[in-house]
């Protein structure tokens, strides 16, 4: 009934060695216009000029000039995608004919900003490094931080004075010590899939980052979130256990190679108290690894400078079908902290592919659990697809319903026992699709009506899809609390198109409470 798992275990590892003799230049700095001379400055030109270039026009000529008005010149010449009616083709095409000078004025290396290099650069600096600016109160610090996590990197530094505490006088005495630095705008492979344009290659996409490849990454990422209570584990006075489920949607090693990413990830189920996570849209096994990797040792000053123990934490994953190992199908795993004396006595893949039905669906994951005197069990769910539903046409994604009925000798089999059936369930808890659930008296604790989506801006989306149902017995030691995690769930490292600031996914995680006998 089962296929072999893939199960966690921390081994040591040669460290990576830094490339030797590698330049690291600042971001203010730029030397295209001494290689391409005859290129068009994009700080200087005229809409004549700037209609030389590769499909530009008038209208879109004259959208440059007034995007680089309204930004007060362009500081790199990728900045230039961000102008609407660019885009990712067009910007490749005039790349090599454009370079950027400074403002209003020829350029040569005497105007350059040299002055950077001992400004700090507010989408970088830690909260220390804040504070310590001359006028900077611990609020105004945090506040920055804030700001920096929920709305991404500040573009330009005159935009703190949108943060509460800064007032004129104090933007006017913070601008000589700051400077604004951005990485390098790429695009995510899951906007490139979006246009039916494949996946990237790995060195051009920021899934791919590694600490040695910007300067300001090596060694450790500084932290972009600040520091909260950890969960105390008790509820009116008893000992808890926090269960989640998280769809972290296309899940594989080049998104968790994100230092972004693995901090959120991590972050979340430390900040919510989580000790038990059931994960859907795994593609590689590596992905769950370095998830743990970071938990240990972490490379991240947010997850490194968490008050208390971070916990000793383990996964298991179903192997890939048979002949379908070097594919990208998406599995189902369970991430747990075995330090908190949780212990999985099983984990089984459940057989309930109906016949004619094929494509990269995950079966589900059947594991048993224990913790002190409570005995329960999970089955983790992946009901629909989306990287499938992409693929189709909105009148064939209609028909991928959600199929239970295979589910139905299991669920009679445990019919008795904790159980909990969690997941990416496609569909809000009450639709009819979800009978069999009912049928055994399992009931859905996120109600209906409360959203699990995030949009691409990390804003409130629609639809219930994410859900844990409880088996009669299991409702035995619920302690009534759930929860939908909406906050931390973005980074200034993760791309969001041509822009930064993007979510780990637009699936929620949601958790349920259990009291541990």
């Amino acid at each position: 009934m089962g296929q072999s798992l893939g199960n966690y275990n921390p081994v040591h590892k040669t460290p990576r060695r830094s490339l030797k003799n590698k330049r690291q230049l600042s971001a203010a700095c730029n030397f295209v216009d001494l290689l391409g001379p005859g290129r068009v400055d994009l700080n200087r030109a005229s809409e004549e000029e700037l209609m030389t270039l590769h499909g530009v026009d008038r209208s879109l000529a004259r959208d440059i000039v007034a995007y680089r008005t309204r930004i007060g010149g362009f500081r790199k010449v990728e900045d230039l995608a961000l102008v609407t009616g660019v885009g990712a083709a067009r910007m490749a095409q005039i790349q090599s004919e454009v370079f950027v000078g400074e403002p209003g004025s020829a350029p040569n290396l005497l105007s350059l900003d040299l002055l950077s290099c001992t400004r700090v650069d507010i989408n970088r600096a830690s909260l220390g490094q804040i504070q310590r600016l001359a006028g900077v109160t611990e609020e105004v610090a945090q506040g920055i931080l804030f700001h920096r996590t929920t709305q991404g990197p500040f573009w330009r530094a005159e935009e703190l004075g949108n943060i509460k505490g800064v007032d004129p006088a104090l933007l006017a005495r913070l601008l000589p010590q700051i400077t604004v630095g951005r990485p390098r705008p790429a695009p995510t492979y899951s906007d490139l899939r979006r246009e039916g344009l494949g996946r990237p290659n790995a060195a051009t996409s920021f899934h791919s980052l590694r600490e040695m490849d910007m300067g300001f990454l090596q060694g450790s990422v500084v932290p972009v979130r600040p520091l909260s209570q950890p969960f105390s584990g008790v509820h009116n006075g008893r000992p808890v256990l926090r269960v989640a489920s998280w769809n972290l949607r296309e899940f594989g090693t080049e998104k968790a190679q994100n230092p972004g990413v693995r901090e959120v990830i991590c972050r979340t189920l430390l900040e919510n108290g989580i000790q038990l996570l059931a994960v859907q849209e795994v593609l590689q096994e590596e992905a769950l690894e370095k998830v743990c990797l970071e938990l240990e040792k972490p490379s991240t000053a947010g997850v490194r400078e968490w008050p208390v123990d971070r916990g000793t934490w383990r996964y298991v994953l179903m192997d890939a079908p048979q002949g379908e190992e070097t594919q990208e199908v998406e599995r189902v795993a369970f991430l747990w902290d075995c330090s908190s004396g949780l212990e999985l006595l099983q984990a089984v893949t459940m057989e309930t592919q109906t016949e004619g039905v094929s494509g990269p669906h995950s079966q589900p994951l059947l594991g048993s659990f224990k913790m002190g005197d409570l005995e329960f069990s999970l089955i983790n769910l992946h009901l629909r697809s989306d990287s499938t539903a992409r693929n189709r046409q909105p009148a064939e994604a209609s028909l991928d319903l959600l199929k239970l009925e295979p589910l139905k000798p299991f669920l009679q089999d445990l019919f008795e026992k904790a159980l909990l059936t969690l997941g990416h369930l496609g569909l809000s808890p009450d639709a009819s699709e979800f009978a069999v659930l009912r049928e055994q008296q399992l009931e859905p604790l996120v109600p209906a009506d409360c959203s699990t989506e995030l949009t691409r801006r990390g804003g409130e989306g629609e639809g219930s899809l994410q859900n844990i149902w409880a088996s009669h017995t299991a409702r035995d030691s619920y302690t009534g609390r759930w929860g939908v995690i909406r906050l931390g769930l973005s980074s200034p490292w993760i791309p969001d198109g041509w822009s930064w600031g993007g979510i780990v996914s637009t699936h929620c995680p949601v958790w349920v409470e259990l009291y541990m006998k």
